[in-house]
């Protein structure tokens, strides 16, 4: 059985007192086994005893200078919950404060797509919890969507239009000409995301619908190169370079992408990186037990297979005990400028290959794979969110980390 809202207008509902005698309207909303919830009318001024009508579409007297106003406003707000009710009851789906608060803080047209990308982005749903970076994805969708066609309505969505939409990623300028098929790929899974929740949860579509427009109208992302990390030999060259006085923001870079190649991590990781999560083994030394930046997934790291490690965190090391963070803030830059001072570095190195923020990652997975370490440990101190025997990627700890590893040794190799 559906739980219809019973829906009420509230004067005053605290039942104050203040000097000037004005108080506001709300929303008074309750469902069936919940506490009832209310929610503020914005009203252009408050509204005083002697002008509070209280009666369905007379709510305010017209003695009150904007009663027309307000009382349209409230007459608004009740439609629009009216028309969610109706919604929600012609899909048999249950309406929550959750999609009552969503609906109450929409901005822009309700059957405006771009608007409900908008209002995604605001109010993200009580499941979705993302990482600015993946945010900051879901706005340069929007921004090109909008670039596209600033008013989509949902009537207008279809497989042509899909299509068109692609189309139009295609053409646009990319650092290598064109927009490259991987950022395509990210910009149109985000607008699947939308379009899906649109049609599930808020039944603006036949989500049947919308799975067969992406299932016909695909993006395809060519394979990686193989070759996207540093040989040990080349780590080896990394570590040996020396710098004079003038290289110190060179070698500080240097340092902290060996840091990335010890650990996994990439660089927004490490600028994350607690005091707390990083822990000292009576028989073995130091380790990291954390979560990367980008999934909240669990790692372990073993530090303590590289020993030039604990020099780097010494170095950079934020000694203010008030700061939780472990390294100090000093110690970074935008991450474009880091990108470009790895080339230079690379140059320097006499390494060919491209190297970049993400090169150290890759680095760590390939050292360990190539020397024997196991693939349920590997996920784990890579903080992979999926790994093909659960059981296994969860019972690794810190010993199963230390046997795991215990054959390779990189202090010989002076990495």
């Amino acid at each position: 059985m559906i739980r219809v809202p019973i829906i009420s207008v509230k004067h005053n509902w605290r039942k104050q007192t203040n000097r000037d005698g004005r108080y506001g309207i709300h929303i008074r909303i309750y469902l069936s086994g919940e506490q009832a919830r209310l929610y503020p009318v914005k009203l252009p001024a408050k509204v005083s005893p002697d002008q509070w009508q209280g009666k369905e579409n007379h709510w305010v007297k017209n003695n009150h200078p904007f009663f027309f106003e307000i009382t349209c406003k409230i007459a608004e707000t009740i439609h629009k919950l009216n028309e969610l009710v109706r919604r929600y009851y012609s899909m048999n789906k249950p309406v929550t404060f959750y999609s009552i608060e969503k609906e109450l803080m929409l901005r822009g047209e309700r059957n405006n797509f771009n608007d409900y990308f908008r209002n995604y982005i605001r109010h993200p749903p009580e499941t979705v919890n993302l990482d600015e970076v993946t945010w900051e994805k879901y706005r340069a969708c929007l921004f090109h969507l909008n670039n596209f066609q600033e008013k989509i309505t949902f009537s207008q969505i279809d497989e042509t239009l899909i299509a068109r939409f692609k189309n139009y990623l295609s053409n646009l300028k990319g650092r290598n000409g064109k927009m490259g098929p991987a950022t395509i790929k990210s910009y149109w899974d985000k607008l699947k995301v939308v379009l899906t929740h649109a049609a599930r949860k808020d039944h603006f579509l036949d989500p049947i619908e919308v799975e067969r427009f992406f299932d016909e109208i695909k993006v395809s992302v060519p394979k990686k190169k193989e070759g996207q990390h540093l040989e040990i030999e080349e780590v080896q060259r990394l570590r040996k370079l020396e710098f004079d006085e003038n290289d110190k923001p060179l070698k500080r870079d240097r340092d902290l992408f060996l840091f990335q190649v010890y650990t996994g991590f990439y660089y927004n990781d490490l600028q994350a990186l607690r005091k707390d999560q990083l822990f000292n083994d009576i028989e073995q030394g130091h380790y990291i037990i954390g979560e990367r930046d980008k999934n909240g997934n669990p790692t372990i790291i073993p530090l303590f297979k590289f020993p030039y490690a604990f020099t780097i965190i010494e170095e950079y090391r934020d000694n203010n005990p008030e700061n939780p963070l472990l390294f100090k803030k000093s110690a970074f830059i935008e991450i474009q400028a880091y990108n470009r001072n790895l080339k230079i570095l690379a140059k320097k190195a006499g390494i060919v290959r491209k190297l970049s923020n993400k090169t150290g990652r890759h680095t760590n997975a390939q050292m360990w794979v190539r020397f024997g370490a196991d693939r349920p440990v590997l996920s784990k101190m890579l903080g992979h969110e999926k790994e093909q025997t659960t059981e296994n990627y969860y019972r690794v700890g810190l010993r199963e980390v230390i046997e795991g590893t215990k054959s390779i040794d990189f202090e010989i190799m002076g990495i």
